[in-house]
């Protein structure tokens, strides 16, 4: 059977941190009593037929997937049965809100197949996490303590460049969360983009992009100090603990996203639901489907080398001008790794350049 990834955006929050952009609305019960039903729904008409797939890796995001109730839980479990592997998904992944966090909570998602959890901690400073509007450090501490009592493969976000915090408070935050020894790190920079709020916009602007990039090199250096393999721009693990379900992504792979503003990759066509939870409840079935939106796409090959240079697997130099990577690798941005060439963490600050250079003088 060919296998298959599945991403799952559930759209609600309890409220709006300072930096999202991500698509979501305000948790309500009426609410989700109808998101699970088109969910349910848009399960039965977009999934394969049963038999020719196999579900590989399964994340569920958001938005806040920690909001739904265990009722919402077992009706899109029942609903994904025809699917489900024997002996479960290689990775099932559900990012968590510290705040939601019970022991209660935690042993019912294992129970129903969850084996990797992402939670989402941001910070470990105490005005740091009032700027982001998220809970307190301590309320992290009660949440990591739960959670890894009952998941061996833990994930812990982390942001950058958060206003009114230093490089001083970040080194804290890692030495402090490297002392739980989770499996995998999520680090990512503050950075504006996607339909902002004015609000976010306001946020943004206290946002010194600067020292976004130093503390990115410090977390760098720190993490892998502690032992952390920096596989992709924003991603380290200890070895072998690698993401599965964002390796699909980075390979090309094929995944299906279900729920609104969720984007898939099938057979090389792209696709993406609209983000507007009033017009995904307001279709049903095949009507549902039919309102996917096509993705154009741009150029393969400047994807594939994008991708690639997204990890640490780097890309095979024969079609790239040897001058361009040579000037790179003297700039400190590029390295020759065996019979590949791969990004430094140099290099990973200013990718996008890095792929337009070498995008434009690679042989035909």
């Amino acid at each position: 059977m060919k296998p298959l990834s599945l991403y799952i955006h559930v759209p609600f929050c309890t409220r709006r941190c300072s930096y999202c952009s991500f698509y979501h609305v305000d948790t309500a019960r009426e609410r989700e009593v109808r998101f699970v039903d088109a969910l349910v729904d848009e399960i039965g008409a977009a999934m394969p037929v049963p038999g020719e797939i196999s579900l590989r890796t399964i994340f569920v995001g958001g938005g806040t997937p920690t909001t739904l109730g265990t009722d919402s839980w077992e009706r899109v479990m029942q609903a994904l049965a025809p699917w489900w592997p024997s002996g479960g998904p290689d990775e099932f992944t559900v990012e968590m809100n510290p705040e939601d966090v019970t022991g209660e909570m935690v042993t019912f998602l294992r129970g129903i197949g969850v084996n990797r959890a992402s939670l989402g901690i941001q910070s470990m400073h105490e005005v740091g996490q009032k700027v982001l509007k998220r809970c307190t450090p301590g309320v992290n501490e009660r949440a990591i303590e739960i959670v890894m009592r009952e998941f061996d493969n833990v994930s812990f976000d982390v942001l950058l460049g958060v206003p009114k915090t230093s490089r001083e408070d970040l080194a804290r935050t890692l030495g402090r969360l490297v002392e739980f020894a989770p499996r995998h790190f999520s680090v990512y920079g503050l950075e504006a983009g996607g339909d902002m709020s004015s609000e976010v916009e306001r946020f943004f602007a206290a946002v010194d992009p600067d020292r976004v990039a130093d503390e990115y090199l410090m977390a760098c250096t720190s993490l892998a100090a502690a032992g952390y393999r920096h596989y992709e721009v924003s991603n380290f693990a200890r070895p072998g603990c690698e993401s599965r379900h964002n390796r699909v992504y980075w390979d090309g792979g094929d995944y299906l996203g279900l729920g609104p503003a969720a984007h898939s990759s099938l057979d090389g066509r792209r696709f993406w639901n609209e983000p507007s939870l009033d017009a995904y409840l307001s279709r049903s079935g095949a009507a549902r489907v039919a309102a996917r939106h096509a993705d154009s796409g741009g150029d393969a090959a400047v994807e594939r080398l994008m991708l690639g240079l997204r990890t640490d697997r780097g890309v095979e130099p024969a079609t790239l001008a040897a001058g361009v990577v040579e000037e790179f690798e003297r700039d400190g941005l590029l390295v020759r790794d065996g019979d590949r060439v791969r990004a430094t963490d140099r290099g990973y600050l200013v990718l996008n350049e890095l792929v337009l250079r070498l995008s434009e003088k690679s042989s035909c």
